[in-house]
């Protein structure tokens, strides 16, 4: 499980490190402020992700509700788009310790 969330956040990182993609991610989420069909369209990425995660997370048992994918994803965001700081490897780590610690590990729980 960790290993799976920590490579699901350094993919983020990575991804969210591309200008475009970086650009775009802020563009719709200033934009789903105000507009109701991007704020759907935003609902829908944060589902379909929290999906292919939960996908990763089908060999540990465990399938993380929505609060959970945020508690995970949300640092990091924050950490990159708001800190205007580098989320480094130890961050990641940190992150995944302290992430794991509020997932309830019984298997089946979603």
């Amino acid at each position: 499980m960790r290993a799976v969330a920590t490579a699901w956040l350094v993919s983020l990182r990575a991804g969210i490190a591309v200008p475009a993609t970086r650009t775009a991610a802020l563009a719709i989420a200033a934009e789903a402020d105000h507009d109701p069909e991007s704020a759907q369209g935003m609902a829908r990425i944060v589902d379909d992700r929290r999906a292919a995660l939960n996908k990763l997370l089908e060999p540990s048992g465990l399938q993380i509700t929505s609060e959970q994918y945020t508690l995970l994803y949300g640092p990091l965001l924050a950490r990159l788009f708001f800190d205007w700081a580098e989320a480094t490897d130890a961050f990641i780590d940190t992150l995944v310790t302290q992430w794991l610690t509020t997932v309830d590990h019984t298997p089946g729980q979603s």
